[in-house]
């Protein structure tokens, strides 16, 4: 694969709770999940299930990368993070801002729809200097593992904020949707519902159109290989999915985490090397 030297590397990493059971213990994974990210070497990284002392630690491993995120309570550090990491060197950040998965968005710490916990997406507006300044927005997120009305009122949310944030300007969606590509939440997220204009492309069905029985990205720290791939990179129609792939390896001897990393590589459409929008080569 040739990659244009402006094509922008996006990973999506559930780098799992650093406060889960004792043989998944951060200690003994850390630097397994710093390799993974150093392997791909994402411009921009949205990363799930991120305590305070598992972000100290990837800024001291990945110093190139600014780091931005909001727990999902009262106080912005507190509960695990969804977090935006982007390459200082290649981006500026123009603004951000987050909200919570809920009837009441913008009250922080606020749940509903038989949600487990709070969810919050987390976004940054970002200059790319790659392409003469062209802005960019990045949305991460975490949908609720058990509630199905909460990953469609989730969607529905979603949809709704990127509309009223990004507005025409590219976008790219990224994080663990605890729902497999096809289901309802994902149908609302890359469908064209209520004519706002918006429309998602899924990065890995671009690259691989056929679905496959092994491409699922939760794997329960085993490494087994199951149908439900449930962490996804989405883009609006802007860019084009040059490629796009799950990262099985392990570190060490250890998988980093009991998700696998997701990444795609994308191109702006009209960019050099650029045959136009990804739109024509989504199977949906």
């Amino acid at each position: 694969m040739v990659y244009a030297r402006r094509d922008l590397r996006v990973m999506s990493f559930n780098v799992l709770n650093g406060r889960s059971g004792r043989t998944r213990r951060w200690e003994w994974r850390k630097d397994a999940v710093a390799a993974a990210i150093r392997t791909f070497d994402p411009d921009l990284l949205s990363a799930q299930e991120v305590h305070d002392f598992q972000a100290d630690y990837l800024r001291t491993q990945l110093p190139d990368y600014e780091f931005l995120g909001p727990g999902r309570y009262e106080r912005w550090t507190a509960g695990e993070c969804v977090a935006v990491l982007f390459r200082s060197s290649r981006f500026e950040k123009l603004r951000q801002g987050h909200f919570w998965l809920s009837d009441t968005p913008d009250l922080p710490g606020s749940r509903d729809w038989f949600s487990l916990t709070p969810r919050v997406v987390f976004w940054v507006k970002l200059r790319d200097l790659a392409h003469g300044g062209a802005p960019v927005f990045c949305f991460t997120v975490h949908l609720d593992p058990i509630s199905t009305r909460a990953r469609r009122r989730s969607a529905e949310l979603l949809r709704r904020r990127i509309v009223a944030e990004a507005g025409a300007t590219p976008v790219i969606v990224a994080g663990d949707f605890n729902a497999n590509a096809g289901r309802r939440a994902y149908r609302i997220l890359l469908g064209r519902h209520g004519g706002d204009g918006l429309r998602l492309l899924d990065s890995y069905r671009c690259a691989h159109p056929v679905p496959a029985r092994n491409e699922g990205t939760w794997h329960a720290s085993r490494g087994v290989r199951l149908r439900r791939r449930i962490d996804w990179i989405l883009h609006t129609p802007h860019f084009r999915t040059v490629s796009a792939g799950i990262d099985r390896a392990k570190r060490n001897g250890r998988y980093p985490s009991d998700h696998y990393p997701v990444t795609a590589v994308l191109r702006l459409a009209g960019g050099p090397g650029s045959a136009g929008p990804s739109a024509g080569r989504h199977a949906g």
